[in-house]
């Protein structure tokens, strides 16, 4: 199996892929198994419409046969998400291998259903990731760091696939790797489509400095583009802010608040993303039927987490007086809590500077990984041209 491009966004609930335009995404969990269970963890074969809930592989680490849960398949399992009450550094993490080895594993098993023609080969011609703004922070120069993680998937892999019905052992061999800063990257998914076609909604920021507001799971990144979406002019037009987080919040409130009923944090996370629209937090005892009203403690932390959020979005940068300044807000925490940041936004700003220069683009929790696919395939096509010696694309300008 030949694939030309996979970029991937490894976030610490949920992590996206697009393998060759084909997006699919999974729970950022991965939980550690014996041989033994591993073995004993299916009663019949599964098949393909839950495959990508039942994902068991086997991954041979520093010579090491090591077997895991992922995905869905260890969501519930509470060791599977220690990696989401702290701090990830996906420079590091074990979870990172394991998810993008896991996720080849499942699209060679989506895509390939006959084995006999030695179809166990992936070649990948150009791989990209991201790391978020604290994480390249740490280091002397962006670089340094964004280089360390486009490191971790250079060269040979293998996985073996254990899920009944789609068992194989694959080999990967990577060409080319890079990784770019989360926030930032989303600029391109702000003025380009995925045909790599430049959006009339783009026309607006062609004189205006745009301010990023990447609201995660863990963190807070926010970059200061230049006009017409352009990057960053230095170091000093990104922040990170990692003192209050959304996932710290949940814990909190659950362990101060509502332990008996929330047994770990995904499931507070699942809870508040069901009954988020309606502003409604009314919890159903399974057993009981016993009915509790939880909305006026859930709004009174979700309301004091979006206050700090929005504030820290709208003081962190300066702007010259006079000058037209756009803020978009994304991110998978931007989703979920939307009505509540336009809420605050207007009692603090009035209805019509938080209307016009305060965007929620379609999309928002895939925007980064969308700008990612943008960059991908503008990459492949200069490529393709050079090659060929014909101008494939127009090439994208920011």
């Amino acid at each position: 199996m030949n694939i030309t491009r996979m970029v991937t966004d490894f976030g610490n609930s949920i992590s996206q892929i697009i393998i060759d335009g084909y997006y699919f995404e999974m729970p950022s969990s991965i939980y550690e198994i014996t041989e033994k269970e591993a073995k004993g963890l299916f009663a019949e074969s599964v098949d393909a419409e839950n495959l990508i809930q039942q994902l068991v592989v086997k991954i041979p680490i520093d010579g090491a046969e090591r077997y895991f849960k992922v995905g869905e398949k260890a969501k519930a399992d509470i060791l599977g998400n220690t990696h989401i009450n702290k701090l990830h550094d996906k420079t590091e993490s074990l979870n990172i291998p394991v998810i993008f080895l896991t996720s080849l594993a499942f699209y060679h098993a989506y895509k390939v259903k006959d084995l006999k023609n030695n179809n166990s080969n992936i070649v990948i011609e150009y791989f990209s990731t991201m790391l978020p703004t604290w994480l390249v922070k740490k280091a002397n120069r962006f670089s340094e760091m964004l280089e360390k993680m486009a490191k971790r998937f250079e060269g040979e892999f293998e996985v073996e696939l254990l899920t009944p019905n789609f068992e194989r052992s694959l080999k990967i061999h990577m060409k080319d790797t890079t990784c770019r800063v989360e926030g930032e990257t989303a600029r391109y998914a702000l003025k380009y489509d995925l045909e790599l076609n430049k959006l009339e909604s783009a026309n607006k920021f062609d004189h205006a400095i745009t301010a990023i507001n990447d609201l995660g799971g863990q963190t807070q990144d926010l970059s200061k583009l230049r006009k017409g979406l352009k990057k960053p002019a230095s170091a000093d037009d990104f922040a990170s802010f990692t003192d209050q987080s959304y996932l710290k919040m949940l814990e909190k409130l659950r362990t101060t608040k509502l332990m008996t009923h929330f047994n770990d944090l995904r499931s507070l996370e699942a809870f508040i993303y069901e009954k988020v629209k309606s502003k409604k937090y009314n919890y159903v005892d399974p057993t009981t039927r016993k009915e509790t009203d939880f909305t006026d403690v859930i709004e009174e932390h979700i309301r004091e987490f979006v206050k700090v959020a929005i504030q820290k979005a709208i003081t962190t940068f300066t702007f010259p007086s006079g000058q037209t300044v756009f803020f978009v807000h994304f991110g998978g925490v931007t989703e979920v809590l939307q009505d509540y940041m336009k809420e605050y936004l207007v009692k603090e700003l009035g209805e019509e500077i938080a209307s016009e220069h305060h965007i929620f683009p379609p999309d928002m929790r895939k925007l980064n990984i969308y700008g990612l696919e943008i960059v991908a395939k503008d990459e492949m096509h200069k490529r393709r041209s050079n090659d060929h010696e014909v101008n494939v694309h127009e090439e994208i300008s920011i």
